[in-house]
């Protein structure tokens, strides 16, 4: 399942960069976007910020796919930044904890008139045969709504 969500920020490239990237900046920003146990471990110098963020979230999953995925899940991810052009880019790696799903994808902060943009794209993927399609499009679709989340948190902070 590919997933590509878009938004405009009214601000900076640069300022955008450092709401997404620095480590105060993502803890208020996870902080309210739900979950429990949040770490957020910055390294590295902008513009090549390495950032690891974990949380317990809550999941709602159908029935069939239940057994499979909990309906509390520790969730992970890693956001591999650097430069690209004149805005920034992420590699981001998802990992679920004991969930069969593989989730990769980007973040792409790019100037634009106006402010600048937020662009995600992503990979959603399960091999799970039979299960594997409605377990990624589940997961999909909470990435989805994570996102849009993110977007309303980065949106008011900026």
């Amino acid at each position: 399942m590919k997933i590509e969500v878009r938004h405009t920020l009214k601000t900076d490239v640069g300022s955008a960069f450092k709401l997404c990237t620095e480590q105060k900046a993502q803890e208020a920003v996870y902080a309210q976007l739900g979950g429990t146990d949040l770490k957020v471990r910055r390294e590295g110098r902008a513009p090549n910020v390495k950032l690891k963020v974990s949380r317990r979230m809550p999941a709602n999953p159908p029935a069939a796919i239940r057994k499979l995925v909990p309906a509390t899940n520790d969730v992970s991810h890693v956001e591999d930044w650097g430069s690209d052009g004149e805005g920034y880019a992420a590699d981001i790696v998802v990992d679920i904890k004991g969930v069969p799903v593989k989730i990769v994808g980007t973040k792409i902060l790019q100037p634009e008139k106006g402010g600048c943009s937020v662009a995600w794209r992503f990979d959603v993927s399960s091999g799970i045969p039979l299960l594997g399609g409605l377990i990624a499009s589940f997961a999909g679709d909470e990435l989805k709504k994570n996102l849009e989340d993110e977007y309303k948190v980065l949106k008011s902070s900026v």
